[in-house]
């Protein structure tokens, strides 16, 4: 089996690399504004009155802002400080972490599987088709995902001062996202009601935790400029709600439907019912206590989003493989080899087309695409037009970290035709949309969309048709008479 796990972790690899290189741009808002864009005002790149509330809040953790920084200024310095190289050099950075938590997580839980399904699971745990994707993002759900899973191997290992170690791990953890705290209170009480823990080692993994924990209040306040402990104001905002902005509230049964949906619907139905299958089966193992509550009092909260369940990825494979091997023993199914054949090929295509999708595609929107091609054409001077509404000009305008130099923007009006077409010298357009600027005022050179053509139809799908389309960028260039 270690040859095996060997041959799949170098398979991943090569996979993590090439979706590191094309998953260009951000997957959340967050992702962007409330790290890099905290990084460039610590550099002096952008002013403050340019960040998210979430810095005047005092909300933020700065370590991973603090990290950008670091990175920054090291590719600074070699010359190649443009915002492409920055960015892909901290996705490189999360993909290197997510592969050395995977292959340690793998070792710790493979010899709790019947060894019928390791090598199913060591391939799972690596490239079930989401997790690549989500282990090259540099966001605060992508990070705590990987440091709780450094926290579970050394809690399931128990190697040399490991419930140090493991408090260490957690305490990062919750700088990088304080609600899987949630999630690391359940270690502990599984810790304590399963596994009966000793309290030496308990105590050891708290105060693991709490010299983390100092240490980020220090390196926030570095960062700040004055006394703000991050991790604290944001649980108080949470739990009263002072100070936050209104967000939309939804049901609490959302997350399900979410999760079948976005995991890809086969998937998403294995997943719900392997935690079923557990939940009654096994109500002691590990991914149960982990999930359960963190998944509860999620549900319980009004503002919902599909990114606040990502600390919870990596448990996926772990939660399938074991409910599979339960469910594979019963004298049923045993009977129903066919139906158990055509249910583990269509997952597997279903895999194979998603891993294909997130290996070549940009995140988010796309639009750092256009600014890539924008950085290699335009020139100081020249104008940039959005054919979109004004409200909503957001989804798609670049932020000033990916702006070329000296390049100008402004909205174009896209259901009314735009008489100031000589002024543009790139207009950018979203599928199905009308183009603002006729035909006999300027020819329009498409030069880039914001996803492939081939990927088209497969995010549509994807999406159930609720997804934005794809942006196509245009050179404008004025008929001559």
């Amino acid at each position: 089996m270690p040859r095996f796990h060997r041959t799949v972790f170098l398979a991943a690899v090569l996979v993590y690399l090439i979706t590191a290189w094309n998953s260009t741009g951000y997957h959340s808002a967050d992702e962007h504004f409330q790290i890099v864009a905290f990084a460039q005002w610590k550099l002096g790149e952008l002013p403050v009155e340019h960040l998210a509330w979430e810095f005047d809040a005092g909300i933020r953790s700065s370590l991973q802002p603090w990290i950008a920084v670091g990175m920054f200024r090291v590719v600074d310095a070699c010359g190649f400080g443009d915002p492409f190289t920055r960015t892909l050099l901290l996705r490189l950075l999360t993909a290197v972490l997510a592969l050395i938590a995977v292959r340690g997580f793998v070792r710790a839980t493979t010899s709790t599987l019947d060894q019928r399904w390791q090598k199913a699971y060591i391939i799972m745990a690596y490239l079930l088709w989401f997790l690549p994707f989500l282990h090259v993002r540099f966001s605060s759900e992508g990070w705590s995902g990987i440091f709780l899973l450094f926290m579970l191997t050394a809690i399931l290992q128990r190697g040399k001062m490991w419930a140090f170690q493991a408090g260490v791990f957690a305490g990062i953890a919750m700088l990088c996202r304080a609600p899987t705290g949630l999630i690391v209170l359940s270690a502990i009480a599984w810790m304590v009601v399963v596994r009966k823990e000793r309290v030496r080692s308990l105590l050891l993994l708290g105060g693991g935790t709490l010299v983390v924990l100092i240490a980020g209040v220090a390196l926030d306040q570095a960062f700040y400029g004055s006394f703000t402990p991050t991790t604290w104001n944001y649980l108080r905002m949470g739990i009263t709600g002072s100070g936050s902005p209104v967000f939309d509230e939804l049901p609490w049964c959302y997350y399900p439907p979410w999760i079948v949906k976005y995991a890809l619907p086969p998937i998403g139905v294995a997943v719900l019912f392997a935690f079923v299958v557990l939940l009654v089966k096994r109500p002691k193992h590990l991914g149960v206590w982990c999930v359960l509550p963190y998944l509860l009092v999620h549900s319980a909260i009004g503002h919902k989003e599909l990114r606040f369940l990502y600390p919870l990825a990596d448990l996926v494979p772990w939660i399938l493989i074991t409910a599979w091997a339960l469910v594979s023993e019963s004298r049923v199914l045993k009977d129903a080899r066919t139906i158990l054949f055509v249910l583990a090929g269509t997952l597997v295509l279903v895999n194979f087309i998603g891993l294909v999708v997130v290996m070549s595609s940009s995140a988010g929107e796309g639009r750092v695409r256009i600014a890539e091609v924008l950085h290699r054409l335009s020139k100081p001077g020249d104008h940039v037009g959005y054919a979109i509404d004004l409200p909503i000009a957001w989804r798609i305008m670049l932020p000033d970290f990916y702006r070329p130099a000296g390049t100008e923007e402004e909205v174009v009006p896209p259901h009314v035709p735009f008489d100031h077409a000589e002024r543009l010298d790139f207009l950018v357009v979203q599928d199905g949309m009308p183009m603002p600027i006729p035909d006999d005022r300027s020819n329009l050179t498409a030069l880039v969309r914001t996803e492939p053509t081939w990927s088209t139809t497969v995010m549509r799908w994807y999406t159930w048709d609720e997804g934005q389309k794809p942006w196509t960028l245009y050179r404008v260039q004025p008929l001559v008479p």
